[in-house]
């Protein structure tokens, strides 16, 4: 009569998602290394801080650069109008309803498109 063995081999895997590890861990470290826990604290709290502050710039640069852009439209827009009437008025009043009717339709579609 033979005797056959079987072993069985169980792997556990933890993983956890966030800037701290879980409490158990957390503990361990701490454990391990006295004082490592508020270093670690110390640690996530300076790069949320930075997170925070460069989101912030961007924000604000984001912001900048929209307003100079509205700014540098309305200046075009204001050429290309008092262009369009200069040309009217001086040049050829026909010839001058297709450059007109492109300044304006270019305006409008800018101030009424709701894709931006």
């Amino acid at each position: 009569m033979s005797h056959k063995s079987q072993s069985t081999q169980q792997e556990l895997s933890v993983s956890y998602q966030g800037p701290l590890p879980a409490s158990r861990e957390f503990a361990g470290y701490e454990q391990v290394l006295p004082g490592a826990a508020e270093r670690i604290l110390a640690i996530t709290e300076q790069e949320a801080k930075h997170r925070r502050e460069n989101q912030e710039k961007l924000v604000k640069a984001s912001i900048k650069y929209s307003g100079r852009g509205q700014v540098f439209a309305f200046i075009i827009s204001l050429l290309s109008i008092v262009g369009v009437g200069f040309s009217i008025y001086f040049v050829a009043p026909i010839a001058s309803i297709a450059p007109a009717l492109i300044a304006i339709s270019g305006l409008v579609s800018l101030f009424t498109n709701k894709n931006r």
